[in-house]
């Protein structure tokens, strides 16, 4: 058996193992209860191994039990099982090393519902205290006891005999996590570059913690997908897939080509579960366009220059239509015949058009422009220099 250790059952037992444990469990909890007052059950005059058997069996509602580092999980249990008595008088059942609720003997409550076939039900609650790092992977559900006519029987769904068994194929799964994606810069120019950061953990079973829980430990080595869903969108799409790290850590970049919300998604594999990081909503910075123009050209000396302009912002990620910016502050600046640096002379807001226009003197020649250092919404731009001599 590939399953958990517990307090009551080892990992892999062989079948003789087994019934031996068995035995020493229900003997065990018999005399118990016939010291404290109670009553025990005799073991029928003819034990002998039957034909009961597993027809087919319900473990967590078909999903993976998924444990994490602390905490128990309640998993439902059911099964039908054939005898040709009509049922079974006794019954006890574990599910990977747990043994289910109840008393001995009658841990799970069946209901004849054929002359030959009874539904049995029961409740196991499992604890990531009891398993360890190999015992992932299928689990089984295992019952013994006596059917109506004495006969002795022991069930086991991972037994070969019930490999294409209905419901038969259950799994125990670490719970992974993925931590919040983090993208930046945010917001981000359109073609800039996004970096991606995360990482992916899931328990160490071997390891506990002061506080009794298990360890959380990174997950390296395993696939993990980038996603991006575009703002307004309603589904995620693959961009990459990124192989953890040393301790689980991701990191990839991407091109930024519109807004929307990117994401980690790990899937489920044989021993772990799926996982999905919460997403990190990223803003495309809308593209700007900023104009210039000095005149007169060329100027006199001290006389009068007029420096005009207009920003304009795109409309859409796309940037195909651009409207004016109003209400921005946009720096005239200037650049000496020579030099290679730009100088700030002053600051002019644009209208409600996006319009701009101011009045300078002309003390050198050189070059004129607009310089826009962008908002949270709108990319900064430089507007081509316009030159300028003197007469």
């Amino acid at each position: 058996m590939q399953g958990a250790r517990s307090d009551h059952m080892g990992g892999s037992m062989t079948p003789a193992a087994t019934r031996s444990r068995i035995a020493v469990r229900r003997t065990a909890l018999l005399l118990a209860a016939t010291v404290t007052g109670g009553w025990l059950l005799a073991t029928p005059a003819q034990a002998a191994y039957g034909d009961t058997e597993f027809r087919s069996v319900s473990i967590n509602n078909g999903k993976p039990v998924v444990l994490g580092t602390a905490g128990t999980v309640t998993v439902p249990v059911s099964a039908q099982i054939y005898d040709d008595s009509g049922g079974v008088e006794t019954i006890d059942a574990d599910l990977a090393g747990t043994f289910l609720e109840g008393p001995v003997s009658h841990n799970m409550t069946c209901v004849q519902t054929t002359s030959t076939v009874s539904t049995c039900t029961g409740t196991a609650i499992m604890d990531p205290a009891q398993y360890y790092n190999d015992s992932p992977g299928p689990i089984g559900l295992r019952i013994f006891g006596y059917a109506y006519d004495g006969g002795q029987y022991l069930e086991y769904t991972l037994y070969p005999q019930y490999a294409d068994l209905p419901g038969g194929d259950a799994l125990l799964l670490k719970e992974t996590r993925l931590a919040a994606m983090n993208a930046t810069p945010e917001p981000v120019r359109k073609g800039g570059t996004l970096t991606f950061t995360g990482r992916l953990t899931r328990p160490d079973w071997n390891t506990t913690e002061a506080d009794g829980a298990k360890a959380v430990v990174g997950y390296s080595g395993q696939p993990v997908k980038l996603q991006f869903k575009k703002s307004g969108g309603t589904s995620y799409s693959t961009v990459r897939t990124v192989t953890s790290g040393t301790g689980g850590k991701l990191r990839t970049t991407a091109e930024a080509s519109t807004s929307g919300t990117w994401r980690w998604l790990f899937a489920q594999n044989d021993t772990s579960s799926a996982a999905t990081s919460t997403g990190d909503a990223v803003t495309l910075l809308k593209a700007s366009k900023l104009t210039v123009n000095a005149s007169p050209e060329p100027v006199a000396k001290g006389a009068g220059l007029t420096v005009t302009g207009r920003l304009t912002r795109a409309t859409t990620d796309a940037a195909t239509t651009f409207t004016g910016y109003a209400g921005q502050p946009v720096k005239l600046q200037f650049r000496k015949s020579g030099s290679t640096t730009y100088t700030t002379v002053k600051t002019v807001r644009t209208n409600a058009t996006g319009h701009l226009n101011t009045k300078v003197t002309a003390n050198a020649a050189g070059r004129w422009r607009w310089s826009y250092a962008g908002s949270d919404t709108v990319a900064s731009v430089n507007a081509a220099s316009d030159g300028v001599s003197l007469r």
